[in-house]
């Protein structure tokens, strides 16, 4: 649930402008990914720039959404909840899915290949996701199971889910994911510079998708609350999709037929 107490009125202010901490990092995260993926890319960050608009806004649009169904019991008594997006809830699937979308108008907007902001967008997500996590640790809002761990993390009891409210200390999933997404945005440098992947041929952004979908799937076994449908994990789910969609793309890289 969107519990996050405190933390989420935190704001910064620069000049004339006021910042929610939350916002302010997923924000810092999608520049930082953007200029770190083009120089990877060897794509101007003029280019890379223009895009965010369209890549950044269907993304924002459908994290938001996902997250609204996930939890829509809560939501359908709290409408006016929806928009707050400064209080956290995003869910990076539906991110990807929406950025995918603002990836493809972009690109027939200005006749650019759709397959190199594929690449670009698998190369940055990753440094975003480890720098907006953070983000997640501020508003309280993504925690794992009880732990006694020397790394657990406290969390104030307003922010506790009421299965688990009489622990103190929890799993820091966001820490996980955020170390997680370091590893992933390593390995596909390690594919760029060794010339084993080309940028341009979509195949990085299949590369970045099975090994999140590896990732996410594993920290879900530590979360507190999952979405079921039918007693599937519907987050597991996706995450095996993204898994074996990125395995018979790489392996039948035919089917997405492209030049060099």
């Amino acid at each position: 649930m969107v519990w996050c107490g405190f933390w989420c009125e935190i704001m910064i202010t620069l000049g004339p402008l006021t910042f929610h901490l939350y916002g302010l990092l997923i924000g810092l995260g999608v520049f930082v990914g953007a200029v770190v993926a083009s120089r990877v890319a060897q794509v101007k960050l003029d280019d890379v720039f223009d895009s965010l608009v369209w890549v950044v806004g269907f993304g924002l649009v459908g994290a938001r959404l996902y997250h609204v169904v996930d939890l829509w019991s809560y939501y359908s008594v709290h409408v006016n909840e929806i928009v707050m997006v400064w209080r956290g809830g995003m869910g990076i699937f539906g991110g990807i899915v929406g950025g995918v979308l603002g990836a493809w108008f972009y690109s027939r907007k200005r006749e650019e290949r759709f397959l190199l902001f594929l690449d670009v967008g698998g190369l940055g997500l990753p440094i975003g996701q480890a720098i907006g996590r953070w983000g997640n640790y501020f508003n309280q809002e993504l925690y794992g199971k009880p732990t006694n761990l020397p790394w657990g993390i406290f969390i104030k009891p307003e922010n506790r889910l009421l299965d688990v409210i009489e622990f103190e200390k929890f799993h820091p999933l966001f820490l996980y994911e955020s170390f997680g997404s370091v590893i992933i945005f390593l390995i596909l440098w390690w594919l760029v510079k060794t010339k084993k992947v080309k940028v341009r041929k979509g195949k990085l952004f299949f590369w970045y998708l099975g090994l999140y979908g590896l990732v996410r799937f594993f920290l879900e076994f530590l979360k507190i609350e999952v979405w079921m449908i039918n007693g599937v994990n519907v987050a597991q789910g996706v995450s095996l999709g993204l898994i074996l969609l990125s395995l018979t793309v790489l392996k039948y890289n035919e089917i997405i037929p492209v030049d060099d």
